[in-house]
């Protein structure tokens, strides 16, 4: 995964801003009948050129593909991002799954 995508997922992972801004365009996208892959990589670029982390969308995927064969594994919003957000047992205890 290039250095930007890398800082871009860190920035991502340390910020509940980024995390809500990213399932808001989700939801926006679901909702006018954008496919949930389309949706997440046009958001993942869009609010990553938006907070300075230029990359595009053949970059972006070419990185996921590296990640999900490495041993690093997703942070937990990327989990409840792609369980469509009920990556923690907690969540669902609370009634939060979404």
């Amino acid at each position: 995964m290039n250095e930007t995508l890398t800082n871009f997922r860190q920035a991502v992972a340390d910020s509940a801003d980024l995390q809500e801004k990213i399932k808001g365009r989700l939801m926006e996208d679901v909702v006018s009948g954008r496919t949930v892959a389309n949706s997440l990589t046009s958001s993942f670029v869009v609010l990553g050129k938006e907070n300075g982390y230029e990359f595009s969308q053949e970059e972006l995927n070419t990185g996921w593909k590296q990640l999900q064969e490495s041993d690093e594994g997703l942070t937990e919003f990327e989990l409840d991002v792609v369980s469509g957000g009920c990556a923690s047992s907690s969540e669902y205890n609370r009634g939060e799954c979404t």
